[in-house]
C-alpha cells in the first residue's frame, strides 16, 4: 500500500509543485514576452501608418511584408541561425530592390506591386541592421542536428502565412483581401508573443530537467506549460471575437476591409486555440532534442493539409479570403492533434536516459583526453625513474 501511495504521489504532483513550476516558467517567459512586444510595436506602427494612407497602401504593405518575411527576416532568424548572415544579405537585398518585376511575372496587381516595391526598397537598411545583429556560431555539427530542424519548424509555419498573403493577391478583389491579410498577420503576430515565450520557457525547463536526470520534473513542466497555453488561447479567441470591430478600426477606416476583417477574425481566434498549445509543444520537442518531429508535423499539416484545403475553399468553392482562413484553421487542427499525440505519448524516463547518454558521451570524450594525458605523464615519470637508477 505504501508503495502504491508513493507511485500515485509521483504520478500526480502536489499543488505547491505545480505553482512553483508555473512561477519558474513565468520568470523565464515574461522577459521574452516584453521583448517580443517591443518588436511587435515597430511593425504595428508601420501597418497602422499604411492603413491611414489608404487601403491600396495597406494592401501593398501586406504584399511587401510577406515577401520580406519569406526572403529575408525568416532566413535571418530561422535558417541562418548559427551562420554568418552577412554572406547572404547582398543577394537578399538585390531581390528586395527588384520586387516589382518579380511580382508582375507572378501576375500580382500592378498598383499593389508598385506600393510593395517602394516598401521593400526602404526596408533594405533594416535588413542590413538585422544581419549585423545575428552572431556567428561555430558549432556546425550541433547546428545541423538540432538548430536547422528547430528553425524549419518555425519557418514552415511562418512561411504559410506569407503564402496565404500571396494567394490573396489572386482573389477577385486583391486590394481588400491583401489589406485584410495585413490585419490578420498583425493579429496573429500579437497573439504569437505568448506561445512563443511559453515555447522558449518550456524548452529550457524540459532540457534542464532531462539533463539533470529528473524525468518527472520534465513531465510536470510539460503539463504546466500546455495547461497554461490552453488557458491563454481562450483569451485569444475572446479577444478576436468580441474586439474584432474595434481592433480593425485601429488600422483602417475602409468599410470593405473592416467588414471582411470582422468576418475572418473569429476564425483566426479558433486557430489560436490550436496554435498556442502547438507552438508550446514545439518547445517541448526542442527541449527533448526532437526538433525534427516538429518540423515534419508542421510540413505535412501546413503544406499537405492546409495549403490544398485553402486553395480549394478559396478558388474552387469561391469562398475567397475566408476560404484561405479556413485552410489555416485546418492546418492548425491537424498540427495540434499530431504534436500533442507525440508529446502525451513521450516516455520521459527514456528521454532522460537519452539525455544522460548525450551528456555522457561528451564527458567520456573529455575523460578520455585527460586519461591519455595522465598516462603520457606517468610513462614519462617512469622513464625518468629508470634513467636515475
Amino acid at each position: 500500500m505504501k508503495m502504491f501511495a508513493a507511485e500515485k504521489s509521483q504520478k500526480y504532483p502536489a499543488m505547491p509543485e505545480v505553482v512553483e513550476e508555473l512561477k519558474t516558467i513565468s520568470d523565464i517567459g515574461l522577459p521574452i514576452v516584453a521583448m517580443s512586444l517591443v518588436g511587435y510595436l515597430k511593425n504595428m506602427i508601420l501597418v497602422v501608418c499604411m492603413g491611414r494612407l489608404g487601403s491600396l497602401e495597406l494592401a501593398g504593405g501586406a504584399l511587401a511584408i510577406g515577401f520580406t518575411n519569406i526572403t529575408g527576416y525568416s532566413v535571418l532568424s530561422g535558417l541562418a541561425m548559427g551562420m554568418e548572415p552577412l554572406c547572404g544579405q547582398v543577394a537578399i537585398g538585390l531581390l528586395w530592390l527588384n520586387l516589382e518585376p518579380l511580382m508582375l511575372v507572378l501576375h500580382q496587381d500592378p498598383d499593389i506591386t508598385r506600393v510593395a516595391s517602394i516598401y521593400c526598397r526602404y526596408a533594405t537598411p533594416d535588413l542590413i541592421a538585422n544581419c549585423l545583429l545575428h552572431p556567428l556560431r561555430d558549432e556546425w555539427r550541433i547546428l545541423l542536428q538540432l538548430a536547422i530542424p528547430s528553425c524549419l519548424a518555425v519557418c514552415l509555419e511562418w512561411w504559410w502565412y506569407e503564402f496565404m498573403t500571396i494567394l490573396a493577391g489572386y482573389l477577385i478583389n486583391p486590394r481588400v483581401a491583401l489589406a485584410t491579410s495585413a490585419l490578420v498577420i498583425q493579429t496573429t503576430s500579437l497573439m504569437y508573443t505568448l506561445p512563443m515565450a511559453l515555447s522558449a520557457s518550456v524548452s529550457s525547463r524540459v532540457g534542464n530537467e532531462l539533463g539533470a536526470g529528473r524525468p518527472e520534473k520534465a513531465r510536470l513542466a510539460t503539463a504546466v506549460a500546455i495547461g497554461l497555453a490552453l488557458f491563454v488561447s481562450v483569451f485569444g479567441l475572446l479577444g478576436t471575437t468580441l474586439g474584432r470591430e474595434a481592433w480593425g478600426k485601429v488600422f483602417t477606416k475602409d468599410s470593405e476591409v473592416l467588414e471582411l476583417t470582422k468576418t475572418v477574425l473569429p476564425i483566426i481566434g479558433l486557430c489560436e486555440l490550436a496554435n498556442c498549445p502547438q507552438t508550446t509543444s514545439c518547445g517541448i520537442l526542442r527541449g527533448s532534442a526532437r526538433p525534427g518531429i516538429g518540423a515534419t508535423i508542421n510540413f505535412y499539416s501546413f503544406y499537405l493539409v492546409g495549403a490544398p484545403l485553402a486553395i480549394v475553399l478559396a478558388f474552387v468553392w469561391k469562398l475567397g479570403f475566408v476560404g484561405l482562413c479556413y485552410g489555416l484553421l485546418g492546418a492548425q487542427i491537424a498540427c495540434v492533434m499530431s504534436i500533442l499525440t507525440v508529446v502525451f505519448n513521450t516516455d520521459w524516463e527514456k528521454e532522460s536516459i537519452k539525455a544522460a547518454d548525450l551528456v555522457g558521451k561528451s564527458n567520456t570524450s573529455a575523460h578520455a583526453d585527460r586519461t591519455v594525458k595522465c598516462e603520457e605523464g606517468l610513462v614519462g615519470f617512469l622513464k625518468e625513474v629508470d634513467f636515475e637508477k
